[in-house]
């Protein structure tokens, strides 16, 4: 029985690492509401992370009641925000910048797309599209 165990688990941990795709290298653009910067997309199996920052006015405040994000036909809401609140104001410290990580349902890797802010002084977009590095 031990002798299965652990060709088991070895099996398992490189079946999970081979499910998740991180993708870096993206360039935002944003309106003028609210900035956000895709720094990678972590694509899993159980759901699609978007790490970035917001970045804003140091010692001003904005609210985001909803996040929705838009690529290859397809529009899903967010279901967690880590960094600030949906909902809830907040406010940027000193060096106007704030980490976020962003949940969303499970989404198909995408070189292009938007993302959608609703926040108290109404909607913004950003678009983020993936760098084409040449050698």
């Amino acid at each position: 029985m031990k002798r299965l165990i652990i060709p088991a688990v070895i099996i398992a941990a490189m079946h999970l690492s081979t499910e998740a795709k991180v993708v870096k290298d993206y360039v935002s653009a944003s309106d003028n509401t609210l900035s956000f910067q895709v720094d990678s997309i972590d694509y899993r199996s159980d759901l699609t992370r978007i790490y970035g920052k917001l970045i804003g006015k140091p010692h001003t405040s904005n609210r985001i009641d909803g996040v929705t994000f838009t690529g290859i036909g397809s529009a899903v809401t967010a279901t967690d925000i880590d960094g600030v609140d949906f909902q809830r104001y907040f406010q940027w410290e000193d060096d106007g910048k704030i980490l976020v990580e962003i949940d969303f349902p499970v989404l198909k890797t995408a070189d292009e797309a938007q993302i959608l802010f609703m926040t108290v002084h109404g909607p913004t977009t950003t678009t983020v599209k993936k760098k084409i590095i040449t050698p």
